[in-house]
């Protein structure tokens, strides 16, 4: 599997107390992840965090990241595979 690195907005959440005013300027969370590409499809694309090399078909601690709040992603190239 190749190791990528995403770029995308998140949501967040919090229990505080807020005004209208101060609600007009929420904004998105720029967050990074990097991980091992399991796969992509029309809908987005899924990194995970472990993987097995007896079992290179399987990954585990999966987060799927849907393509409308991707706002870029890289994939690096490794100096050797050990698959």
């Amino acid at each position: 599997m190749k190791i990528v690195e995403v770029e995308w907005l998140d949501a967040w959440a919090t229990t505080d107390g807020i005004t209208a005013r101060q609600a007009a300027q929420n904004s998105p969370v720029v967050t990074r992840t990097v991980g091992y590409l399991v796969a992509e499809n029309k809908d987005g694309i899924t990194v995970a965090a472990d993987r097995y090399p007896t079992a290179p078909d399987h990954a585990k601690v999966q987060n799927f990241i849907p393509w409308g709040v991707v706002s870029g992603y890289w994939v690096f190239e490794l100096a050797k595979d050990f698959t």
